[in-house]
């Protein structure tokens, strides 16, 4: 008996994370558009964290796509906060599905051709259909899970006496709340002590009281999954887990609180609506907990954020503290988040090199800055090297690629700018530092991008540029090497010009091919370069 009640939740809690990763893996781009565009006021936060948690069943995906797109700056931390909220209350689907087609439908015949079919697409197919094989398997094994928890429970139920549980008086209430959040601190799964719970229920094995505190305690011991997510995570990420704490205790101490008037005030509206099976009034009673959460703390969310903010203060360097790893698993979101950081080091890096150009600074005036951006261009790259794209989501992996180049190119514009000796080269040559002043002075409008000064990325006077500069300095090299043959230069002098010119052309074709692969309103319309089918 015991023995088929873990199997049950085993077979259960595989299945959920088997449905989980493909509908992510199906849906993570149309998880980034709708908690982005559905985001603009609290309300819609709260409705884009109930929908998307209830699409892909759950909530850690959208909170960790949540806490990407803080730190990527697309949305401010009251947004996230409302998103939690919505997302707390999308979990309470599963024990919707369940009490609706687990305890109602007889699918068992269904559910096997199911995960037989998924586990084919998955080892035989790739990419959408592989994850859709994942969806068929895991919503196959959800309702195998159930159908032998259930099993387990109707033994149990036959086996032991009811009243031998502890009773719904306040203190009998307080154990009750305690197993329940044993239950889902020993499972980490809250859906998964919520299925035990509801076959309990359904085999008669707890009666609704008893079953309704021990949900009070299941919601409040899933934040212990916040709390072990947050040790060693970003500011971000500890303010995330911060507010589902918050959250949680507080809507389920209130409840714990009021609970006789509550659980009878649910009751009554089942009852109205025609809801009299009790795993159908547990459900409403656990979506209730969490709606009415979301009702007392509403309007206290910017107070929430304040607090929660000056508990949890920013830290780290300026350029890389929105990198978080715990994102690194929502691909459409990270890559996003680092294209944001790479544009922050790329403002840097051009803004130090218009000082250098302009005469404003020395290299020794701008070295702590091309060292921390050097270092901000490493810790990108080891942060990207944990997001994965696929060829078949053909937008998040070509954005994917741009960042990778970009962050290239830019790794390579701070290596040229540490050749101190080619830059004293331009200083003391009239002719050089008058070509540099030309035509690097258009990294101004490079900088003024970067910092959010203009909408548009002015690609075509980068690239205008570079090919200025290259096209001198062809020209130069054959003047050069002539005057050095007539005699009229000494070799090293014009190989130290050349090497000079050299060193403007890489920097002018790395500032362009950098800008090129951020920017993503005219990249495709851009002329690709002769010789080459897509530029690098």
């Amino acid at each position: 008996m015991i023995a088929t009640i873990l199997g049950g939740i085993g077979i259960f809690l595989i299945g959920m994370i088997l449905m989980t990763d493909g509908l992510k893996s199906l849906g993570g781009d149309t998880l980034r558009r709708v908690l982005t565009h559905f985001t603009g006021g609290t309300i819609s936060g709260i409705a884009s964290g109930f929908v998307v948690t209830s699409l892909v069943q759950a909530s850690s995906a959208t909170i960790l796509a949540t806490i990407g797109f803080v730190s990527a700056g697309l949305i401010g931390f009251n947004r996230v906060i409302a998103i939690i909220f919505g997302a707390n209350l999308g979990t309470t689907s599963t024990g919707w599905l369940v009490s609706l087609l687990g305890f109602k439908l007889s699918i068992g015949l269904l559910a096997m051709p199911l995960v037989g079919v998924g586990a084919l697409l998955m080892l035989l197919t790739r990419g959408k259909k592989a994850s859709s094989g994942m969806v068929m398997a895991g919503f196959g094994m959800l309702f195998v899970g159930i159908a032998t928890l259930q099993g387990g429970m109707e033994h149990l139920a036959a086996k032991i006496d009811v009243t031998a549980f502890p009773d719904t008086a306040l203190f009998g209430r307080l154990l009750l709340v305690l197993i329940g959040a044993a239950m889902t601190i020993a499972m980490q799964s809250s859906s998964a002590a919520l299925v035990t719970t509801l076959a309990a229920l359904h085999s008669s094995a707890l009666t609704l009281d008893q079953a309704a505190a021990l949900v009070i305690g299941q919601s409040i011991g899933k934040t212990s999954t916040a709390v072990i997510a947050a040790i060693g995570a970003s500011v971000q990420a500890k303010r995330a887990a911060l507010v589902h704490i918050v959250f949680n205790v507080v809507a389920g101490g209130i409840v714990y609180v009021i609970f006789t008037p509550f659980l009878a005030a649910v009751k009554a509206v089942c009852a109205a609506v025609g809801i009299v099976d009790t795993a159908l009034v547990l459900s409403a009673y656990y979506s209730a907990l969490h709606l009415f959460g979301i009702i007392v703390m509403y309007p206290f969310i910017p107070e929430l954020g304040r607090l929660i903010e000056r508990a949890i203060p920013e830290k780290g360097s300026h350029l890389t503290r929105n990198l978080d790893a715990s994102v690194a698993s929502v691909a459409p979101v990270a890559i996003e988040t680092a294209r944001r950081t790479v544009i922050g080091i790329a403002a840097v890096v051009m803004e130090s090199l218009r000082r250098i150009l302009n005469a404003e600074a020395s290299f020794r005036d701008i070295a702590d800055d091309i060292e921390e951006a050097g270092l901000a261009l490493r810790e990108t790259g080891r942060f990207l090297s944990r997001v994965r794209s696929q060829p078949e989501s053909s937008q998040i992996h070509e954005g994917h690629q741009s960042i990778l180049h970009s962050i290239d190119h830019l790794d390579r514009l701070v290596e040229t700018c540490r050749e101190v000796d080619e830059m004293r080269e331009i200083a003391h040559r009239e002719e050089l530092r008058r070509i540099a002043l030309e035509q690097l002075s258009r990294i101004e409008m490079v900088v003024r991008w970067l910092q959010g000064h203009t909408e548009s990325a002015p690609l075509g006077v980068v690239e205008a540029m570079s090919q200025s500069i290259a096209g001198i300095r062809r020209t130069q090299r054959v003047e050069l090497l002539a005057r050095t043959a007539r005699g009229e230069l000494e070799p090293e002098d014009a190989m130290g010009r050349l090497e000079a010119m050299r060193w403007l052309d890489r920097l002018a074709y790395h500032v362009w091919r950098a800008i090129y692969h951020l920017s993503e309103d005219l990249r495709e319309q851009l002329p690709v370069p002769p010789g080459t089918s897509r530029p690098l």
